[in-house]
């Protein structure tokens, strides 16, 4: 196949991108100037930088190691499985770490077929992300770090004044009693808050592998679990056809129970009715937990996903300010996002998105 007046290289030679123009068998009918350079800066492993090589081939004899795949591929775009095909890789040619990506697409003109392979330097990129990644391990190790050895102490603090009340209850006046029921409670909210910092630090750390999780059955389980509380209301809480996803049962199974028992606490004076469903969305699925709650005023829906902060004052509504924000943590664990729609006295939609098991 010769290559066509509209693909030849004096046409890309105009083009920005490194570009490789490939035939239906995978030979490489033409490069740019931009192509060739970036073989050469960059070593690239294969050098397919000349015409009539066959691309595919070269990949397959090469040492290195994601050449495979990136014949692959490159035949699954030619042979029409996929429009594109995108790989990240590592290279070590020159001593340091340098990291491309390879980008194939399927292209017909003039009712022929023909793949466009194009490669990137991203070595900025994924350092970038290395740094970010590493300074996010830190911050969870010194998490975890502070609010397990501030356990101990705090234990010991709960347990003296506990001491003191039964020791000395008689010789303590009305007010005396006072300030140590509030000196307790102040520990017990603090224990409260250090075991949801504590949950939240381990949340990459701690987590279990990923499987296929039936949510309509972890719905039903923590339904079951909350069902006093919302007959206690006279509540209600209605779950759809749920799918399977991909996932940490445990760690989705925390966070649709906060999203419900959010929706029992904050359900204001009417009985709390909660509904829970999911919608099909580009391989997502995206799970709704509506309410009919006091709902959250549009200025303030960014700050409730923030840790320790409340839009309420404890005397209204108990909690420790941490459970939207674990609920988020989750989420982005799981490559998903936590979304919410709200108006003040309207209730609130809540909107997890989250992989297809498939």
């Amino acid at each position: 196949m010769e290559i066509p007046e509209g693909l030849g290289s004096h046409v890309l030679d105009t083009l920005a991108p490194n570009i490789a123009v490939l035939d239906d068998e995978g030979t490489i009918l033409s490069t740019n100037d931009a192509w060739k350079s970036f073989a050469e800066e960059n070593e690239l492993q294969p050098p397919v930088g000349s015409v009539g090589v066959n691309y595919l081939e070269i990949c397959e004899h090469s040492d290195s190691p994601h050449a495979e795949q990136a014949a692959e591929g490159a035949r699954a775009v030619l042979d029409g499985d996929r429009e594109t095909f995108t790989l990240e890789y590592p290279c070590h040619s020159t001593g340091s770490q340098r990291w491309f990506q390879l980008t194939v697409r399927r292209t017909r003109y003039e009712d022929e077929l023909y793949a466009i392979v194009s490669y990137r330097n991203i070595t900025e990129r994924k350092l970038s992300e290395q740094r970010v990644e590493e300074s996010n391990e830190r911050l969870q190790q010194f998490a975890y770090a502070v609010s397990h050895d501030l356990q101990e102490p705090l234990r010991m603090i709960t347990s003296y004044l506990g001491l003191i009340e039964r020791r000395y209850e008689d010789e303590l006046d009305e007010d005396g009693q006072e300030f140590i029921e509030f000196a307790v409670d102040g520990a017990e909210r603090m224990r409260d808050m250090i075991e949801g910092l504590l949950e939240y630090s381990r949340v990459e750390t701690r987590g279990d592998p990923f499987a296929p999780v039936d949510l309509e059955a972890v719905l039903e389980e923590v339904s079951t679990d909350l069902q006093m509380a919302v007959d206690d209301e006279a509540g209600e809480i209605t779950i759809e056809s749920l799918p399977t996803v991909e996932g940490d049962r445990s760690q989705l199974r925390r966070l649709f129970q906060n999203l419900l028992e959010n929706g029992i606490t904050y359900s204001g004076e009417e009985p709390p009715r909660i509904r829970v469903e999911a919608e099909a969305s580009d391989g997502e699925w995206i799970v709704a937990v509506s309410d009919n709650g006091i709902g959250i005023d549009p200025e303030d829906q960014d700050r409730i996903f923030d840790v320790f902060d409340r839009l309420h004052s404890r005397e209204e509504y108990e909690g420790t300010g941490i459970g939207l924000a674990l609920c988020q943590r989750i989420a982005e664990r799981h490559g998903g996002t936590v979304d919410v729609e709200s108006e003040p006295g309207e209730g609130s939609t809540f909107f997890v998105t989250l992989p297809d098991a498939e």
